[in-house]
């Protein structure tokens, strides 16, 4: 009997079929067709997925690591994990400027970003509906366009501002730009549910013109009209915090 000693020799990351990273995408042009193509993939429909030539699922792999976020990453697969495991589907405005903060991070990391470090640099980027300022409440009345009362709380005040306009939105600021002098103007906005029903939540994306400065704002609410507003008050507030910084 000859007797035959078998040593098991690691596998590449890269091997073809089994490798750990063999259906991971890191770069940004990979990662955009990718996305778009499991977008448009239907089950009964053949496989036809750029860079994909097999389901991972028919070999057992699952897409959490088809796409995954490095330095090399760009737009897509940033907004490829944040709706794939949060449900975000971010505007093209927010996405450009959300790249870039996660490419710094990752650079200072010296490697991967994962979804929730992603996630969390979107909130502390471009949430920032509570302080300096807040919605505590609105009302909107009709009279062949939106009047608005909303009350803003501003540390330990509070004040009412009024404004009308064309929507919600429209009618805020222009009550915010009466009370301030600010000038401001809406360049871009979008909004969508997380969830469906009684759990379901509106997230809202807003870019302003402030004073000649473009700012993007974000904001989560159960009500659409009030993430809408919150989504604002986040622009105003970044333009606010970065002007106190300078200062």
């Amino acid at each position: 009997h000859v007797v035959t000693e078998c040593t098991s020799m690691p596998v590449s990351p890269r091997h073809p079929w089994i490798g750990e990273l063999v259906y991971t995408a890191f770069s940004g042009s990979h990662q955009d067709a990718i996305r778009k193509c499991l977008h448009r993939q239907q089950q009964d429909e053949p496989w036809q997925v750029a860079y994909l030539p097999i389901d991972p699922k028919d070999l057992g792999r699952d897409y959490q690591a088809v796409i995954r976020v490095n330095s090399q990453s760009g737009k897509g697969g940033m907004a490829f994990v944040l709706e794939r495991d949060y449900g975000l589907h971010l505007p093209r405005f927010v996405q450009t400027e959300l790249a870039v903060i996660v490419q710094q991070a990752s650079e200072t990391m010296s490697g991967e970003v994962d979804s929730k470090t992603i996630y969390d640099l979107f909130r502390d980027g471009f949430v920032s509906d509570v302080e300096p300022m807040s919605l505590q409440g609105y009302r909107i009345d009709k009279n062949g366009h939106d009047v608005i009362e909303a009350r803003i709380r501003d540390g330990r005040h509070e004040r009412v501002i009024h404004g009308e306009g064309e929507g919600a939105i429209s009618a805020f600021v222009d009550a915010w730009q009466k009370q301030t002098g600010q000038q401001v103007s809406v360049v871009d906005y979008s909004e969508h549910a997380i969830g469906e029903g009684t759990d379901a939540e509106a997230v809202a994306y807003v870019q302003l013109n402030i004073d000649g400065q473009r700012i993007i704002g974000a904001a989560f609410d159960h009500d659409t009209i009030s993430a809408s507003l919150k989504a604002v008050l986040s622009a105003v507030n970044r333009k606010q915090l970065a002007m106190e910084k300078v200062a």
